[in-house]
């Protein structure tokens, strides 16, 4: 039984200990200046993750050979697949949401700017530092660009095929999580 509390252990070190430095690759690879030029940090961001999990895959393989006992494919291919996983999810629930988040920039604001604002403030501040000095707009629309969800036509842009099936996919996910509708039926919805 010892034994076997033993062998158990060291499984799990191992996989938390290349999970831990992976993860630090991963951190470490948005301060270089690879793929500095793919302004979307989604997309930056899910690369980083595949290089990461290449690594952390690589690492698992290395301890395959090192203890045949303990490991064999199998746990090289689950280590890719739970590495990329679990961070995938924090990546796009904590740093996205930050980067896009109109709940982070307000809340940042008024911790930087100490005072008492209604409601009518906020918005006004909004609007002018978010989206017209910060250009969040323009910044979310490249993406959609970049993206392929509209394209440039006639002087304009107009939604694409994948950019008619990224809005059924959303629309889609908003049904089965009953999320604000608003957002997605934007005409239905105005007062």
């Amino acid at each position: 039984m010892k034994q076997t509390l033993k062998r158990i252990g060291k499984i799990i070190g191992i996989y938390i200990g290349i999970y831990i430095i992976c993860s630090g690759i991963f951190v470490a690879l948005f301060h270089t200046s690879l793929l500095a030029n793919l302004h979307v940090l989604m997309y930056r961001g899910i690369v980083y993750l595949v290089l990461a999990g290449v690594v952390a895959a690589v690492c698992m393989g290395i301890c395959t050979k090192r203890w045949k006992n303990l490991f064999d494919i199998k746990d090289v291919i689950l280590m890719f697949f739970g590495f990329c996983s679990v961070n995938m999810v924090l990546f796009t629930l904590i740093p996205v949401t930050v980067e896009r988040s109109v709940s982070v920039f307000t809340l940042s604001y008024m911790q930087e700017n100490p005072g008492v604002y209604t409601v009518s403030d906020m918005e006004d501040i909004f609007h002018e530092t978010y989206v017209c000095e910060f250009q969040a707009f323009d910044k979310r629309f490249e993406e959609q660009i970049v993206s392929g969800n509209v394209e440039e036509k006639d002087g304009g842009y107009v939604l694409t095929k994948r950019g008619e099936f990224t809005v059924k996919f959303f629309r889609a996910v908003s049904s089965l999580f009953h999320t604000d509708e608003r957002l997605i039926y934007p005409n239905e919805n105005r007062g």
